[in-house]
């Protein structure tokens, strides 16, 4: 019942804010060249589909955001267990690393494009450098709060150090290792967005802003709207995710 009560909640306000949002323009309460309205964003988003080639745009910026975020998984988890397992090493490397957590990412745009060019890669790297980070921070705490006994019982009874990683660090540390994911995927997707919108020659980002400068606020709406609706979705399965995984404890 309160499962059906949020999605009832839920779908009510969604369906009062496109009713205001229709509405408004046509009672001259706010301006429509600024605002539009769902049913001209929607004829809009039709337009896009068949004429505006989407598709390659889409392609463009979903590899970027895997290629950098898949990066930023697969070298995040495992340098923040080792780090949060290694005390010596956890006290060397934590003030340049809560340094470089609190340093906006996007800020070193310009030197990725010199670096890297106006191609993929110097979005591929912002969106690796903005998700790495909360991966990172957010595994050593899971595995810093993994209970001692456990490692000390398996190191008693002689297991490995890989054992003691697979059955007793990696589980113990999963529900913060995925709120780090959950927390990476909103800064993967902000680093997209803006990488293409500062230098690139295809993607979402890039149309935004090309319809942003000239003011089609519909085409301009129709691209942030999926975007959104991307990260919605993204966020939602993780969320889920950890909310699986809350409960869940090493064997």
């Amino acid at each position: 019942m309160k499962t059906h009560g949020r999605i009832f909640v839920s779908s009510a306000a969604v369906a009062i804010f496109l009713m205001a949002w229709q509405f408004l323009p046509t009672l001259g309460l706010v301006d429509i060249r600024y605002t539009s309205q769902p049913s001209s964003v929607f004829k809009t988003a039709i337009n896009i589909l068949l004429n505006d080639n989407l598709g390659h745009h889409a392609y463009v910026s979903f590899m970027e955001f895997i290629a950098g975020f898949g990066l930023a998984v697969v070298i995040g988890i495992p340098v923040g267990i080792v780090f949060g397992s290694v005390k010596m090493l956890r006290q060397i490397v934590d003030p340049p690393l809560m340094a470089l957590n609190m340093m906006p990412r996007l800020a070193l745009l310009p030197i990725l494009a010199v670096w890297l060019g106006i191609g993929m890669a110097s979005k591929i790297a912002v969106v690796f450098l903005g998700a790495v980070m909360p991966i990172i921070v957010n595994t050593m705490a899971g595995v810093r709060e993994t209970d001692a006994r456990l490692v000390l019982a398996a190191r008693s009874f002689g297991a490995t150090h890989l054992d003691i990683f697979i059955r007793i660090l990696l589980p113990g540390s999963l529900p913060a290792v995925i709120m780090g994911i959950r927390l990476g995927i909103g800064r993967a997707i902000l680093g997209v967005v803006v990488g293409e919108m500062y230098v690139a020659e295809a993607g979402i980002g890039f149309q935004i802003v090309t319809y942003g400068s000239s003011m089609r606020i519909d085409y301009l709406l129709v691209y942030t709207l999926l975007i959104a609706g991307f990260g919605y979705l993204l966020t939602s399965a993780a969320r889920m995710l950890e909310n699986h995984l809350s409960t869940w404890r090493p064997l």
